[in-house]
C-alpha cells in the first residue's frame, strides 16, 4: 500500500516523507512555534546595542542605553575587556479613592567588548547623554606602531 503514496523530500534534511503535506511533522519539530510568534527570537535583545569605531588614534564604544541616569550605569576595565553594566529600579506608587497601586521593576545588564592592549584605558573619556554612552579610547604608544615581519 504505501507504493500509492506518492514520496517527496522535506527541505530541512534528505529523509522521504508520506504524505503530500508535511504539516503532520512540522507540528511536532516545535509545538509552541505560533505561539512565541510575537515575542522577540533574539535571546540577547535586553543588551545594549553598542558600536566600536577605531581610527589611527582612537577607539571609540557607543552604546544605546535609554531611559537611565549617570549613575546606573558603570564601565569597568579588566585584561583588555571593556565592560558596560547598568542596573535600574524603579517603584512607583499611587492611592486615590481608596484604592492602592503599585508597580515595580527591576532590570540589570552587562555586556563586555573585548579590545585587547591596544588601548590606554587610563586615558579613557565618558559621557552619557540623550540615552547614548560614548566612550573614547586613545590607543597605546605600542599599538600606534607598524611592525613589518619579513617572510623566507
Amino acid at each position: 500500500m504505501t507504493s500509492l503514496i506518492p514520496w517527496r523530500v522535506k527541505r530541512d534534511d534528505a529523509a522521504p516523507v508520506l504524505w503530500n503535506d508535511d504539516w503532520f511533522d512540522r507540528v511536532w519539530e516545535n509545538p509552541f512555534k505560533h505561539f512565541l510568534a510575537p515575542f522577540p527570537n533574539d535571546r540577547f535583545s535586553h543588551l545594549p546595542k553598542v558600536d566600536v569605531t577605531e581610527d589611527k588614534s582612537s577607539v571609540t564604544v557607543r552604546a544605546e542605553i535609554p531611559g537611565m541616569t549617570e549613575k546606573d550605569i558603570g564601565c569597568t576595565w579588566n585584561d583588555g575587556i571593556l565592560r558596560i553594566h547598568g542596573e535600574k529600579k524603579n517603584d512607583h506608587e499611587e492611592k486615590k479613592n481608596g484604592r492602592r497601586y503599585r508597580e515595580c521593576s527591576y532590570g540589570y545588564f552587562s555586556r563586555d567588548i573585548p579590545l585587547g592592549d591596544t588601548v590606554d584605558w587610563k586615558k579613557a573619556a565618558a559621557k552619557y547623554r540623550n540615552g547614548v554612552l560614548t566612550i573614547k579610547l586613545p590607543k597605546a604608544e605600542s599599538a600606534k606602531k607598524t611592525i613589518t615581519v619579513k617572510i623566507n
